[in-house]
């Protein structure tokens, strides 16, 4: 049995509800059922909590399963971080898929445990990356402004409660960045579109999210044609039922928005 289906378990004999679960454990409705639905791994701090309220030591339960699951030398389920488990690429039509393992790939560059760097032609760069995974705030974004030298200018977190994950930074012409990735503290569902920006001293300006009640992922970030905004491309996921489940199917979506960060309303990809 593994972890999921542990909790689940152990909620199911309570005659606990995901709802229940979250009001005792104080974790959020939407990441007691990405636990269980298997598509986010629960940090320490989660597990803690979820052992509190259901009586067992999940930790330690947690540590023996992955003992007996971990395969040596195998990078591509750390690199991942669980980012990808939920595609479903063989229910996706062959365009699509061709299309999706194209944006994997440079998401699997970048994602997240590396750190993406953007030199601008000023004399600093900006560098990207997602940090404190396991910790009691889950996953954070991390901004570092450098100079010509490589010394750090500022250093700065951003995010909530939950997962805040980083793919791409693109410098402003003000001296300052927009920061692209994917959250689930803030938005409209589960995963959504993240847009940041941030001024030249590290201060948020604003945060947009895109999306709604299922997953979409933010990856790459440019700027628009006509130089009034930017375009945003990721994935969509489309699921038949209400709930995430393995029928979903996810597309490639690209959309563009104007400088402030609202849609232009105009769907350039998707499904």
């Amino acid at each position: 049995m593994n972890l999921e289906e542990k909790i689940k378990t152990l909620r199911l004999a309570k005659g606990l509800t995901h709802q229940d679960l979250a009001d005792q454990s104080g974790i959020s409705l939407r990441t007691i059922q990405r636990i269980e639905y298997g598509e986010v791994k629960p940090s320490l701090y989660s597990l803690k909590k979820l052992s509190k309220v259901l009586e067992v030591d999940l930790n330690a339960f947690s540590q023996d399963s992955q003992k007996k699951t971990d395969v040596p030398n195998s990078k591509l389920p750390k690199t991942m971080n669980g980012f990808f488990y939920s595609f479903t690429l063989y229910r996706i039509p062959i365009l699509g898929s061709l299309a999706l393992v194209g944006l994997s790939i440079a998401t699997f560059l970048l994602w997240p445990n590396s750190r993406n760097e953007s030199q601008t032609a000023q004399n600093y760069a900006f560098e990207v990356a997602t940090v404190n995974c396991g910790s009691e705030t889950e996953c954070d974004i991390e901004v570092t402004k450098k100079d010509a030298l490589g010394n750090i200018l500022w250093q700065k977190t951003y995010g909530g409660t939950s997962y805040d994950k980083a793919s791409e930074i693109l410098p402003t012409q003000d001296g300052g960045c927009l920061v692209l990735g994917s959250t689930s503290s803030f938005g409209a569902g589960n995963y959504d579109v993240l847009l940041l920006n941030i001024d030249t001293a590290g201060e948020l300006l604003w945060q947009k999210t895109y999306g709604g009640f299922f997953n979409e992922y933010g990856e790459k970030l440019e700027v628009a044609s006509d130089d009034n905004g930017y375009v945003i491309a990721g994935t969509q996921q489309a699921c038949p039922g209400s709930n995430v489940s393995a029928d979903c199917r996810d597309f490639i979506w690209t959309f563009e928005v104007d400088r402030e960060g609202e849609e232009k309303g105009v769907k350039l990809m998707g499904g």
